[in-house]
C-alpha cells in the first residue's frame, strides 16, 4: 500500500525540503526490507519522523569529529582523522541507526538517549517525492553510498 507524507523540518535538506511530499510504501512485516541507504518514516517518541539508515544490526558505527562511519568504511569516503574522538555504538538484533542527511540540523540516533529504532517501528519506505505544481510527477529516491544490505 503506497501513502503519501510531508517532510517537516531540515534534518533532510538537501535530498527532502520542509514541505516536499513523498511516496511510502509501508515497510513489510516487522521491517523486514529496510536496507542500509533507505530513507524511512519512523515513529520516535510519538512522532512521525522521516530519517536515513545508516546502520543495520551488527553493524558498528562510529561519529569520528562529526563524521560517520559504518564498519569503519566513512559515509563521506574520506579517510580515518588519527587521534580524533571517537563515539561507538554497535547496532542490536532487531534495531537500525538512522541520521538525517544534514546532520548540523538533524536530531537523530547520534543524539538520542536510546540511539536505536526498532526494525518494527519501521512505519514505511521513501520510494519517491511527488513534485507539487508538476501534475504529480515522482522522483526516484536516492541511496546512500555504501547502501545495499539488507536487514
Amino acid at each position: 500500500m503506497l501513502r503519501v507524507v510531508k517532510v517537516a523540518g531540515e534534518s533532510m535538506a538537501p535530498t527532502y525540503r520542509p514541505s516536499d511530499l513523498l511516496l511510502t510504501r509501508r515497510a513489510g512485516r516487522a521491517g523486514a526490507h529496510v536496507r542500509r541507504g533507505d530513507v524511512v518514516v519512523v515513529r520516535h517518541l510519538g512522532v512521525r519522523i522521516v530519517k536515513r539508515v545508516v546502520g543495520l544490526p551488527g553493524d558498528v558505527v562510529e561519529l569520528e569529529a562529526g563524521r560517520l562511519l559504518v564498519d569503519g568504511d566513512p559515509l563521506d569516503g574520506r579517510r580515518r582523522l588519527p587521534g580524533a574522538y571517537t563515539q561507538t555504538w554497535r547496532v542490536p538484533a532487531g534495531s537500525c541507526f538512522v541520521v538525517g542527511d544534514n546532520r548540523a540540523a538533524s536530531t537523530d540516533s547520534r543524539v538520542w538517549a536510546v540511539p536505536y529504532v526498532q526494525v518494527t517501528d519501521v512505519e514505511a519506505v521513501v520510494a519517491g517525492r511527488l513534485w507539487p505544481g508538476r501534475a504529480g510527477r515522482l522522483t526516484r529516491r536516492r541511496r546512500a553510498a555504501g547502501a545495499g544490505r539488507s536487514a
